[in-house]
Order: structure tokens, then sequence, then C-alpha cells
């Protein structure tokens, strides 16, 4: 009898080792099989698929976004409520001046104007990454969180960021995160973006209609009612801030819904947020850097008429009011008023 229960032992000792090594091939394998049917599937995605992964996140990723965004406290938008600086911390010796850059309200002025200030600034460097395609955001957040390590003690980052750089609906977290890993070194992280009058925006946009010769018709058709969950030729402010270059309204909410939103990004993360107010620009980011004055001159300008009839421009304006622009540049204009006057006086 024990002579048996030994030999039991013996061979559960000699065939466990080996049930190990079945088990973990197999495992193995399982993982390997399916790494390689992501990859591939990955390689062979269709531009429709990467358009739906760039702009719909799955469910699960989705959740986890807004489980991340809905732990940070809602305030109500108003004057005390805005991002504002401590003066008495002011100039900051170091930092990001994180520039989100809306088309067509005066962005490239302000890009070349960063530009001068960091060749006229010591330990200042700029950095950009942008597109006119899907994929580029996964750059730029990989870029990104190279720019913001290693700012201390004295270095300033300029950050660009532009078409498909980020789409702030979705990818909020990052802001959230970025801020606070550049305030960790003791150092400022300044958010800024510059807007204009609604109306005035959209007309100034059909400017790119020109070539490849769009009717008025066919350039602004994704602003139709029925068009929520199309991509356009071009973006208006509230578009631009909320989904960068995506749908304008790709989870068909309404439009309050969507101002509100978009004010909400507003209040969270940006310092400086001005209405074709350049001068008041300078003279904000040159006292929270302590950089030398550079003059701002004016980039990108379009020297060509553009006519309209007055269908065309009733169309532009009932779209553009319809898509909630011009609710939303009301409401800046209302709650931004008198924002870091402080800072100039």
């Amino acid at each position: 009898m024990k002579q048996s229960a030994t030999m039991s032992r013996r061979v559960s000792s000699l065939y466990l080792p080996i049930f190990a090594w079945v088990l973990f091939t197999l495992s193995s394998y399982r993982i390997f099989i399916a790494t390689f049917g992501l990859s591939k599937s990955s390689r062979n995605a269709s531009p429709n698929d990467i358009y739906k992964l760039e702009f719909f996140p799955i469910p699960s990723e989705r959740a986890i976004l807004d489980a991340k965004i809905s732990s940070y406290p809602r305030v109500s938008p108003t004057l005390s409520n805005l991002r504002t600086f401590d003066e008495s911390k002011l100039p900051f010796q170091c930092g990001i001046i994180f520039f989100y850059h809306i088309a067509c309200t005066g962005g490239s002025s302000m890009n070349r104007w960063l530009g001068k200030s960091k060749d006229n600034n010591e330990n200042v460097t700029y950095w950009t990454h942008w597109g006119r395609h899907d994929g580029v955001e996964a750059k730029f957040i990989q870029g990104m969180e190279k720019q913001v390590q290693g700012l201390a003690p004295h270095r300033w980052r300029i950050v660009h960021a532009h078409g498909f750089s980020l789409f702030p609906n979705t990818s909020e977290p990052y802001l959230y995160q970025w801020r606070e890993d550049v305030e960790k070194q003791g150092c400022g992280f300044v958010a800024t973006t510059m807007l204009r009058d609604a109306v005035g925006h959209t007309i100034s946009q059909s400017k790119g209609m020109i070539n490849p010769n769009y009717t008025l018709d066919e350039f602004i058709n994704h602003l139709e009612p029925d068009n929520y969950n199309k991509r356009g030729i071009f973006n208006t402010q509230i578009d631009y801030l909320v989904y960068n270059r995506g749908p304008r309204n790709q989870y068909n909410v309404t439009k309050d819904e969507k101002v509100r939103r978009a004010v909400e990004l507003l209040q969270r993360h940006f310092d400086i947020v001005l209405l074709s107010d350049f001068e008041r620009f300078t003279k904000i980011i040159e006292k929270v850097t302590g950089w030398e004055g550079v003059k701002m001159r004016h980039a990108n300008s379009f020297t060509r008429e553009l006519n309209f009839t007055e269908r065309e421009l009733n169309k532009i304006k009932t779209l553009t009011e319809a898509n909630g622009d011009v609710l939303f540049i009301d409401a800046v204009k209302h709650i931004y008023y008198g924002h870091l006057d402080y800072l100039l006086s």
C-alpha cells in the first residue's frame, strides 16, 4: 500500500511540470494569436475604420473617459470660477504655453509671434504637430508627454495645437494630466485660444471654397441640420474647440448642450480666452512669462474679394446660428468680460 502511494506521488511529481509547461504553451499561443490578429486587423483597417476609432471611441473607452472626467467637480461658468493667476507668483520661471489654434481667428499671427518670442528669449523652445488627416492625435499626445517633462527650473516650451492635434471633447483627461505634470514641477501651464465674431468667422472660412471652386451651398453643406454626423470642409469655432476637425456634432446633442460643453472646456482648461484682442494677448503672455516684448505683425491675410448674394448671406447667418456659434460667442463675451484685467492695471 505504501509502495503504491509512493509511486503515485512520483507519477504526480513527474507529470505536474509537464502539465504546467503544456498549459503555459497553450496560453502563450492564444495570446500570440490574439495579438497577431489585433495587429493584423489594425494594419488592414480601412480609412473608414480608422475614422470611426478616431472620432467615435468604443463604448468601453468612452465609459472610462466619462468616468474620469465626471470625477472632477462641475462649477458654474461665471467670472469668479474661471481660471486665473496668482499675481504674486508671476512671472512663472518655467512652463508651457499651450496655444490651441482655431483656424481663421488670427491664429497664424499669434503663432508667428510666439515663434519670434522663442527666438528673442533664452531657454524657450517651440513644438507643434498637426496635419490634415486622421491619426495625428496619437503622435501629438506622445510628443506632449515629452514636452511637459524636465521644465524646472528655467525652461519654457511653446506648444502649438491645430488641425487633428487634439480632440478636446474626448481627450479632455490629457489636459488635466499635462497641467498636473507641469505644476508639480513648480511651473505654469498656460492654455490659450483666440475667438472672433461667429458669422464673420464663417464668412472668413468661405475663402476656402474658391479653390477647388465650391459653391456656397456645397461649402457649408455639413451645417445643414440633417448632416450633424458629417465632417465638413471647415469647422466653425465651437466645433473646432469641442471636436477639432471631427464631425460637427458627433453625438447629436442639442445646441444648448454643445454651447454648455464648449464653455465648460474653456472654463476648466483655458487660462487666457480672448476675442480678436491681440495686443491684450501679447501683454498677458509677457506678464505671465516675463519675456521681453516682441511686436506682433499680421500674417496669413486674405486680399481677394468675397461676394455673396442676399440669399447666401442669410443662409450663412441661419446655419451659423443654428449650429450654436452665435450663442457660444455671446456667452464668451459675457463670461470673459473683464477677465484678467488685474494683470494689466
